[in-house]
């Protein structure tokens, strides 16, 4: 059944305090963030650790190769071994507006999508869909020649979408009166960080993020919860190297947080690899060739996914 839940307390507490922060006076704006001479090759997947100004947006794909799903097993004899495949969408956009030289605030829209390819999969996965907004602060704490560190606050409302064929299946055959095909479960959280950036030479830079949330859970069995997470990236400027502009980023974050599903499949882990163009200093086009652990183990294999994302950013 569907769960209808929602706080608006920190949801209003969040647009309240944006518009409040929206002062006339704008901050001393530059090009791309860079320190010591290096230019930073942001991501999205380990956001900077920089007061700027932005608008940016990406839209991405990624498939996992066949796994194998438990076999159905009749009197000790296994009567059939079921493959399948997933495929993942994003598509996400977002607005940072920096109020003053050690303040921002920012938007941000998203879709994220899972879906099962295959028969197999489709009716053990179903369709998974999650969509919703985000507030956020960006805070300067300390900056140095050579380094950056910020705070972060966000509040987001999310919607986790599911189309669960193979529940609606049980919930039929148990005789359970009104299953439900497609379950809505909404839900609000609160976040804080820290980011860091450190520009270990004119060609490498080095960018890392820790975070924690506590709000409303996706998963079925629980109310609230409280989640973690970490990522890093290391970036190289192409044209301080080699004198052409191009901008290359390894890059990994890992968070507690499930995102497509309802239940515990441990943690959510991704790595990024980024190919950009950096010919222009206040604007990035970047080519993502992405790898995602959607689970560690439930009832099939590890699944990973890997595919690619298109991701634009401009500064002003």
């Amino acid at each position: 059944m569907p769960r209808a839940r929602v706080r608006f307390g920190p949801w209003a507490l969040a647009i309240a305090g944006t518009l409040a922060l929206a002062a006339p006076a704008a901050a001393q704006q530059g090009p791309r963030p860079a320190l010591g001479g290096h230019t930073f090759v942001s991501t999205d997947l380990v956001p900077d650790a920089f007061v700027r100004t932005y608008v940016r947006n990406s839209l991405g794909y990624t498939m996992t190769p066949e796994f194998n799903y438990p076999p159905i097993v009749v009197g000790g004899d296994t009567l059939l071994t079921l493959n399948g495949t997933l495929a993942y969408a994003l598509l996400g956009m977002e607005y940072q507006h920096a109020i003053r030289d050690w303040i921002a605030v920012r938007a941000a829209l998203g879709m994220r999508t899972r879906i099962g390819t295959q028969v197999s999969s489709l009716v053990n996965e179903g369709v998974n869909v999650t969509s919703g907004i985000e507030l956020g602060w960006l805070v300067r704490i300390r900056e140095t020649p050579r380094t950056s560190l910020v705070g972060s606050l966000d509040v987001t409302r999310q919607t986790l979408t599911l189309i669960d064929i193979r529940q609606f299946t049980e919930d039929v055959i148990d005789g359970i009166p009104d299953p439900s095909l497609i379950d809505n479960i909404p839900t609000v959280r609160s976040s804080a960080g820290l980011r860091f950036a450190w520009a270990m030479s004119r060609t490498f830079g080095l960018t890392a993020l820790a975070e924690g949330s506590y709000g409303e859970s996706p998963r079925r069995d629980q109310v609230d919860s409280w989640e973690n997470g970490f990522g890093a990236s290391v970036d190289l400027d192409g044209g301080a190297a080699w004198g052409v502009p191009i901008g290359l980023v390894l890059a990994y974050r890992q968070t507690s947080q499930p995102a497509l599903t309802t239940t515990d499949n441990g943690s959510v882990r991704q790595t990024l690899f980024r190919i950009a163009y950096t010919g222009k200093p206040d604007f990035l086009i970047a080519l993502d060739i992405t790898g995602v652990l959607d689970r560690e183990n439930r009832e099939a294999d590890s699944v990973w996914a890997g595919g690619a994302a298109f991701s634009l950013r401009y500064y002003f």
